[in-house]
């Protein structure tokens, strides 16, 4: 259901020829990869030729061979890749080098929580000395003006999220209206800040906290999911703020710009509900009624969860259960994780006739 694939948003003539659409074709959205290892996050690639994309990675090998390859930033409206590992301040730092470069950090793994579980992509195997900057910094320097970078930020640095969030209070201020970053909720690393630090500092920016995407858990594994049941603990995810202009946020007012970048970034990580509320509550309240038809065209055609492909992959379900027997719990809980980030069923089944134990 969530929009994915190669400007698949920029193609649909209905978004093009919507404000937000024509805001982005005159100027593209200012989108910053932090940890852009393997290229551009593709949380931005329904909309890649309307996207300005910069990126960093302290890896300077990995950008050397990132820009070698057409396919990494030949999509983008613009694509810049910095070797410059982001934090709270300007100085001297120390990579630590994990068994998956994955996971390389600023942070030394916590070793006696990764052995608890097993969690052998976090055994540190070298460490080399680097120079460490902040997003502030770098974005206001005399070379960084072209465009309206940090409108959307990604971050996933294994650890070090808070700390980069901290050297970044100005374009959080005035330029910033989503970000996504990777929290923790128990210290994968020495001395983390965990997501109660995270989303306490991004209130305290004006920051709405609005949900989670993909879930990562652990457990020791004692029990057989097979035959058995349990719950396991919750480590780490991403996390989405937004500067929400409505009733409950913590702004008051954003800019038309920020109202359209915004409107995208909603679409973007699949809130086509506020995104339709937020069209509502401000430009389309001066639009015309083409406007306002095509807004709510465009957003029913992307949220659009078509029940014949429901009940094919619920039929499938069935005959993967079937052929399967002994699997069933396993196959029937990977059906529910699949569905669990956009299955938000809740508020409707609270007033729907249907059995309460659904």
């Amino acid at each position: 259901m969530f929009l994915n694939g190669m400007n698949v948003l920029a193609a649909n003539k209905l978004f093009s020829e919507s404000q937000p659409g024509q805001s982005l074709i005159e100027r593209p959205l200012g989108f910053i990869d932090i940890g852009a290892r393997g290229g551009a996050h593709d949380l931005v690639e329904p909309i890649a030729k309307y996207t300005a994309v910069l990126g960093f990675e302290p890896d300077q090998e990995e950008c050397v061979r990132l820009m070698k390859n057409p396919d990494v930033y030949q999509p983008w409206a613009n694509f810049v890749l910095k070797p410059v590992a982001l934090a709270d301040k300007k100085g001297e730092a120390e990579l630590k080098l994990l068994s998956a470069s994955t996971n390389h950090s600023l942070l030394s793994p916590n070793v006696k929580f990764t052995k608890r579980y097993g969690m052998t992509k976090w055994e540190e195997v070298g460490r080399c000395q680097l120079q460490t900057d902040t997003l502030d910094a770098v974005l206001y320097s005399d070379d960084m003006k072209d465009f309206s970078w940090g409108e959307f930020i990604k971050i996933d640095t294994q650890g070090t999220e808070y700390e980069i969030l901290c050297g970044s209070k100005k374009v959080l201020a005035q330029q910033t209206l989503g970000v996504v970053t990777e929290v923790a909720f128990c210290e994968l690393y020495q001395d983390q800040k965990l997501f109660s630090d995270v989303a306490a500092f991004m209130r305290d920016q004006g920051f709405s906290f609005y949900g989670f995407t993909n879930l990562h858990t652990r457990s020791k594994k004692l029990l057989n999911k097979k035959s058995y049941a349990t719950r396991e603990r919750l480590i780490y995810t991403d996390a989405i703020f937004l500067k929400d202009p409505l009733p409950g946020g913590y702004v008051d007012l954003i800019s038309p710009r920020g109202c359209y970048a915004l409107f995208v970034i909603a679409l973007l990580l699949g809130f086509y509900d506020y995104a339709l509320e937020l069209a509502y509550a401000t430009w389309l309240l001066k639009s015309d009624k083409l406007e306002a038809e095509r807004i709510e065209q465009l957003i029913k055609q992307v949220s659009r969860n078509c029940t014949k492909k429901t009940s094919a992959d619920l039929l499938q379900l069935v005959n993967t259960v079937k052929e399967n027997p002994e699997w069933v719990n396993v196959a029937v809980g990977g059906f529910v994780d699949k569905r669990r980030p956009y299955c938000d069923y809740d508020d409707t089944l609270n007033v729907s006739p249907l059995p309460k134990t659904l």
